[in-house]
């Protein structure tokens, strides 16, 4: 039991690492955009929630690439697993070409639908626009970086974000403000920092992969079986995050009804509430490659035991930061906005999802688990039926009878403690250990 702990540690932390980074990252652009104004903020923080909405379609690549590569580098099928690697990468850039030209062109409809201020529309059109350029890199980036992770190497993209993400803040400095001999291009300049920094990251992991890092290279040849064994997997996985993302975002026009300064508090606390995400998406990865890997060398008993291990782990860390977010959220908030009124709505946020932490932490390990394991249709069913009938529906009711967000956000932490008992059900059923991917 120490060396499982030991292995997934190893796994998670970096990981979490990585995704802590970007969170700091989405924080500094916050805390930058937020000397601005409001309307930025607001601006950027749908922006980011549209983008989420176009990473739901990656998990089409991501899940099914993670899941079907650990499984190969579980049963020491390493030339396959490479091969999915190439052939999934290929077909996420072709895909990637429409989404590019959505964004690029018609980003409008989505302020318009989201029902924002003439001026928050125009900085967030603005915005969308430049970043509209990294999406093709993005699609390909994830399935370079969840191909190595299923590997068992989260280390290496740790320190590619170290790299991308100083850059980034560094180009933010520069083309927010002004600084360093480039024009002041304020909200504009943050898309074309973030946008920059996507695409040399992007470009590294080719690098590695041409180069032929340990058993991570590339072996140019397309495989229509593997693929289609990728997309078995991601399919699920992608409509789920796409009902999942496309219901968040009517979750955000709900929030939204109550106001611009709400809304920008509400962004600025979710920015905030990412640091307590981090260790859950890096237990998720973990609990998702050992999953695949144990399941690929037919140790379904070790599978469900760094599951378990898994949940343990990532709830005392989780829960931990969920405390702090409880006992400052008035310090934190007041960094990232000169408006008191933004501030208390932030903090207000943040004071009520702190106590959701620790449960959360079985939302994100059993969701990773399960897709590791190839169980991704359940996880489609499981999180959209919780997150309509026991979040949107309530929420909107309330929204409209008692006009008070405090509501709101308590029918959403009250979600997170549904879905985690759901998701914990179907675990202990165990007709996930009969899947094949």
């Amino acid at each position: 039991m120490h060396n499982l702990k030991k292995k997934i540690l190893s796994l998670a932390i970096p990981a979490a690492l990585n995704n802590l980074l970007d969170t700091i990252q989405l924080l500094v652009d916050t805390l930058m955009i937020g000397r601005i104004s409001s309307e930025a903020v607001a601006a950027v923080g749908l922006s980011g929630q549209l983008i989420i909405l176009i990473y739901a379609f990656l998990s089409l690549f991501y899940t099914g690439t993670g899941a079907l590569v650990s499984r190969l580098y579980g049963a020491k099928d390493i030339e396959s697993a490479n091969k999915t690697i190439f052939s999934t990468a290929v077909v996420s850039f072709f895909i990637s070409i429409p989404f590019f030209i959505l964004l690029n062109r018609y980003s409008s409809f989505y302020f318009s639908f989201m029902g924002t201020s003439e001026t928050v529309s125009q900085l967030g059109e603005m915005y969308i626009y430049f970043l509209s350029f990294s999406i093709p890199f993005i699609f390909v980036g994830s399935v370079l970086f969840s191909g190595l992770s299923a590997f068992g190497d989260t280390k290496t993209p740790l320190y590619i974000a170290i790299f991308t993400n100083s850059l980034n803040t560094f180009l933010n400095y520069c083309l927010i403000f002004g600084h360093c001999g480039l024009p002041k291009l304020e909200v504009e300049g943050a898309a074309i920092s973030t946008t920059i920094s996507y695409v040399i990251e992007v470009f590294i992991y080719i690098y590695l992969f041409l180069k032929g890092k340990d058993n991570f290279k590339i072996v140019p040849s397309f495989s229509f079986d593997l693929l289609k064994r990728t997309l078995k997997v991601g399919l699920p996985a992608s409509v789920e995050k796409i009902f999942s993302f496309s219901s968040f975002l009517i979750f955000v026009k709900i929030v939204a009804l109550f106001g611009t300064v709400t809304l920008a508090g509400y962004q600025i606390g979710l920015r905030i509430e990412g640091l307590a995400f981090m260790p859950g998406f890096g237990f998720a990865t973990a609990a998702m490659v050992l999953m695949g890997q144990f399941l690929g060398a037919k140790r379904v008993d070790y599978a469900e035991k760094s599951v378990l291990e898994t949940i343990k782990i990532g709830s005392i860390f989780m829960g931990s930061v969920g405390i702090a977010l409880v006992l400052f959220s008035e310090e934190i908030s007041s960094l990232f906005s000169n408006d008191m009124k933004t501030v208390e709505e932030a903090s207000l946020y943040l004071k009520i999802v702190g106590i959701s932490q620790a449960p959360l932490a079985f939302d994100f390990i059993l969701n990773g688990a399960l897709r590791g394991a190839g169980a991704t249709k359940i996880t489609l069913i499981i999180n959209n039926i919780s997150f309509w009938f026991f979040r949107i529906i309530p929420a909107y009711i309330v929204a409209i009878f008692t006009k008070e967000i405090f509501y709101v956000y308590l029918i959403m932490v009250f979600e997170t403690f549904i879905k985690g008992f759901l998701l914990w059900i179907f675990f202990k059923k165990g007709v996930w250990k009969e899947i094949e991917v």
